[in-house]
């Protein structure tokens, strides 16, 4: 069975770019969610108290002068007192309370405040639930993209199919229109099967059909990305309520003050946790895809290579310091220039300095020979080491010349101690304006 790969412009495309496309397309919907849970949320957060006083003042506007006057006397109370138990998600200990008011249309304003506010408070924060709905489509999108990965080793390893336990009758066979067809359903039938267990079983899979091919191995946090597949299914079918079986997932795991988790918790998802997860997905996602299409198409290797490359730099740009380390790391396992290994030790160092800070490494960057490599590539350690003076002119020697932009400086975390000191107002070169002069 042979597959064709065709773009949009009716050119070939080969079967490493089709791999390649997949993992572009799953890292661009996980930033995305990482972008959710950094940005959107938190603007959200801020906005929590402007949106419980114009639920007061939307009330308030409904009311004659003298009702407004009888409902402020009780308004504030009552907004604090719900507001608080919002902000606690502790409404199920909260007692019932009532206000006895003279006035009819103040007591109905508040009985509708506080039927509002109870609702708010017994369906959680907004960005709680926001979260926990993000960790669910996080990992939904690791699951389309692992279904994509089953069905890309079938297609290519057909002998992975000779275990199906799945006969066609006559009939089946003869509704199909050629044999091509019949493998196409047996695989779609296979992967659906294969999406029902737990990541687990697709780590026993994928070592079995590819070759070897290990998830748990890669650079990444394995535990947490385990304990995120149990937390995710804790929310859909028991709304975050520890069980024996979560329990029994995270005893085999190595998870910080997981010895602290008792059956009948509520767990819940911040934005730390959340983003930990998505980084380590992130970094998973893009190292399957380059793994499996390396194997698979070894003539397309250095494809693979270079998309970790770019990945690694494309991740530390997004402060996803995590995912560019696992990256990095599994770059640096790979056969790569002396240029691109370089820049892989640089992006490393990077991201264990923004996550860790600068001693833990500082002896291994200081041991970092540079003495016979070009500017480009050894400014970085005196930028690394926070050497503000040398790196400053070895910087704007760079830019002078040509081999760096000031736009690149501007973006780069990588010069982000270095950036205040830099003279970035200097008139841009010819180059750098557009200019033919």
């Amino acid at each position: 069975m042979s597959i064709a790969f065709t773009d949009f412009a009716g050119k070939d495309y080969t079967p490493g770019n089709y791999m390649k496309g997949i993992a572009d397309e799953y890292i661009a919907q996980v930033h995305s969610i990482i972008e959710i849970n950094r940005s959107i949320i938190p603007e959200l957060v801020a906005r929590k108290e402007d949106e419980l006083s114009g639920i007061g003042d939307e009330i308030l506007d409904k009311l004659s002068p003298e009702e407004r006057t009888a409902s402020r006397k009780y308004l504030g109370q009552v907004k604090a007192g719900l507001g608080e138990i919002l902000e606690s998600e502790k409404w199920r200990d909260t007692p019932d309370f009532s206000i006895e008011m003279p006035n009819r249309g103040a007591g109905a304003a508040i009985g509708h405040l506080v039927m509002q506010l109870a609702y708010r408070a017994k369906a959680g924060s907004k960005d709680a639930l926001l979260r926990k709905s993000l960790l669910v489509s996080a990992i939904s999108t690791f699951e389309v993209l692992f279904a994509q990965v089953a069905r890309t080793i079938y297609s290519v390893n057909t002998s992975s199919l000779n275990d199906s336990e799945h006969s066609f009758t006559l009939q089946e066979l003869a509704d199909f229109g050629t044999l091509d067809d019949a493998r196409e359903y047996l695989i779609e039938k296979r992967v659906s099967t294969l999406l029902r267990e737990s990541i687990d079983g697709w780590e026993k899979w994928l070592k079995r059909s590819c070759g070897g091919v290990s998830m748990e191995s890669f650079p990444v946090f394995w535990p947490l990305i385990r304990e995120s597949f149990a937390r995710r299914n804790l929310l859909v079918h028991t709304g975050g309520v520890v069980n024996q079986l979560y329990l029994s997932v995270v005893a085999k795991l190595s998870i910080p003050d997981s010895a602290n988790i008792r059956a009948g918790v509520r767990l819940d998802v911040d934005e730390d946790y959340l983003d930990w997860v998505l980084q380590e997905l992130l970094a998973l996602g893009h190292i399957l895809i380059c793994t499996v299409g390396a194997k698979l198409y070894k003539k397309e290797g250095e494809l693979f290579s270079q998309a970790a490359v770019f990945a690694s730099r494309d991740f530390s740009l997004w402060r996803a310091n995590h995912a560019s380390k696992a990256v990095c790391n599994y770059a640096l396992s790979s056969q790569l220039s002396r240029k691109d290994e370089m820049m892989m030790r640089v992006r490393r160092w990077l991201s264990i300095k923004e996550t860790e800070g600068l001693e833990g490494i500082r002896t291994e960057i200081e041991g970092w020979d540079t003495s016979g490599l070009g500017l480009p590539i050894s400014h970085c350690k005196a930028v690394l080491l926070d050497d503000l003076n040398r790196s400053q002119e070895m910087v704007e020697k760079l830019i002078n010349q040509g081999d760096l932009s000031r736009f690149e400086v501007a973006v780069d975390p990588l010069y982000k101690k270095l950036l205040p000191h830099l003279s970035m107002n200097q008139q841009a070169s010819p180059e750098e304006s557009g200019s033919n002069e």
